[in-house]
């Protein structure tokens, strides 16, 4: 057993949900798992943690070879860029999938779902900072693609993902988290479940939560830093 991560793991879990129960959040605890060994998700998850984000489609599909060798039960999410050609690694495999940025993408997923009888889950990433290093649709944009993929019958839109510039202030990202925030407020019409929204992770899942965060994605907290 890797002590390390275990401890680190239950660390954390602990003071996830102390904020969230002092502060009445309720937030997914998504770990972040990329280039992290099948057996330390697998001891995670005997631990009681049911979902694991990846973000290399390859990836993925070993990592799931590898579930269902185990036997476990749990919930992958894709977290990267989706390809074309790697597309039948993501869709059915991810039980949802945060960073869906383009009609063109979402006909390829909806495709690929027809044929294999899926209704994929997927989030909208929303480049909520403008960042241009950063990936995902601008504000502005986000109702009339969603309104597009709406047409789509076999792709589920259920909320937002953003990653905000990176800085070593967590309080720095609360401006556009909260922009974030009333971007699905306004929007709210067009679902008919909760709003999920994807942001925060290990600098700042605390004014992520503050900031109306329904999944915190996080890595290092748990897995430490990465090599």
């Amino acid at each position: 057993m890797n002590i390390d991560v275990s401890q680190k793991y239950q660390e954390f879990k602990e003071e996830f949900t102390n904020y969230s129960i002092l502060n009445k959040k309720d937030a997914l605890l998504l770990a972040v798992s990329k280039k992290k060994p099948f057996a330390q998700i697998l001891e995670l998850n005997n631990l009681g943690q049911k979902d694991f984000g990846e973000n290399y489609a390859q990836e993925l599909r070993d990592k799931n070879k590898e579930l269902t060798r185990s036997g476990a039960k749990l919930n992958w999410h894709y977290l990267g860029p989706i390809q074309k050609n790697k597309i039948k690694y993501i869709v059915g495999t991810s039980s949802l999938i945060h960073t869906l940025d383009s009609f063109k993408v979402a006909e390829e997923i909806d495709i690929f779902s027809q044929k294999n009888n899926i209704v994929q889950r997927a989030l909208l990433q929303v480049n909520i900072s403008e960042d241009p290093k950063k990936s995902g649709i601008y504000a502005d944009d986000t109702l009339s693609l969603l309104k597009k993929i709406r047409n789509l019958k076999n792709i589920s839109i259920e909320g937002f993902m953003t990653i905000t510039e990176y800085s070593p202030i967590a309080e720095n990202s609360r401006i556009h988290y909260r922009k974030m925030f009333k971007l699905a407020e306004s929007l709210r019409a067009e679902f008919e479940n909760r709003v999920q929204l994807s942001m925060g992770m290990s600098g700042d899942y605390k004014v992520a939560l503050d900031e109306g965060s329904t999944i915190i994605r996080v890595g290092t907290k748990i897995f430490g830093e990465r090599t």
